[in-house]
């Protein structure tokens, strides 16, 4: 009871070991993929205002893009100033993503929402705003790892099969096997055959069984 314990204890560390280079990996990759989208990225809109607004539609192609937002205070009390902002798909009730903002600043924030039609819903509190959707392309670093899903790029070049040297020496034949000599005592006995009868090497049936014919013994006498 005990070893299955430990073995099932083992199979669970391998499994929890795996999950987590799994999204060690994942989280790499997605690091590596905002580096490089940070570097080439386009403006698609930009809205400016203040109070409680819903922006228009706009459409990405690109599944990485992000918002760059900043947000002043137009009150010298900065503590009664507000800012939220939520991205929505069209046709969805559900935000894809929820930004809050404690004090004025700026900020950047990836979406990972896919491409497609979205649109800000922005609430702000004695505040003026400007939130900038940007669309990035998201082609992989020289050197980096293909993203999760695509195909490599090339596939290593096959070894061609290895042949022997001519003056190598051939394999020697497999001597045929009887298929009675299976290691057991060479005159039987071995059982009967499916319709009945001895096989013709074991030809002596006796109780059920089928035995080697013996020669007759002829005694020696010594000189």
């Amino acid at each position: 009871m005990r070893e299955r314990i430990a073995f099932l204890s083992l199979i669970v560390l391998f499994v929890g070991f795996a999950v987590c280079l799994g999204l060690m990996a994942e989280a790499n990759w997605d690091d590596i993929r905002k580096a490089n989208a940070q570097q080439n990225c386009d403006e698609v809109q930009t809205f400016t205002g203040n109070g409680i607004k819903e922006t228009q539609p706009f459409t990405l192609t690109s599944d990485t893009w992000r918002l760059r937002y900043n947000f002043e205070s137009s009150t010298p009390d900065q503590q009664s100033s507000s800012f939220d902002m939520s991205v929505y798909k069209t046709g969805n009730t559900i935000p894809e993503s929820v930004i809050t903002l404690e004090r004025p600043g700026s900020d950047t924030t990836y979406v990972n929402a896919g491409a497609g039609t979205y649109y800000l819903s922005i609430g702000s509190a004695n505040a003026t705003w400007t939130v900038t959707v940007e669309q990035c392309s998201a082609s992989a670093l020289p050197g980096s790892p293909n993203p999760p899903g695509s195909a490599s790029a090339s596939a290593p070049a096959s070894n061609p099969a290895t042949t022997p040297p001519s003056d190598s020496p051939s394999p020697k034949p497999k001597p045929k096997r009887n298929l009675f000599d299976s290691g057991g005592p060479e005159n039987g006995p071995v059982p009967l055959m499916p319709e009945g009868g001895c096989p013709a090497e074991f030809s002596v049936e006796r109780a059920g069984l089928c035995y080697q014919e013996q020669p007759l013994f002829t005694p020696v006498h010594g000189r």
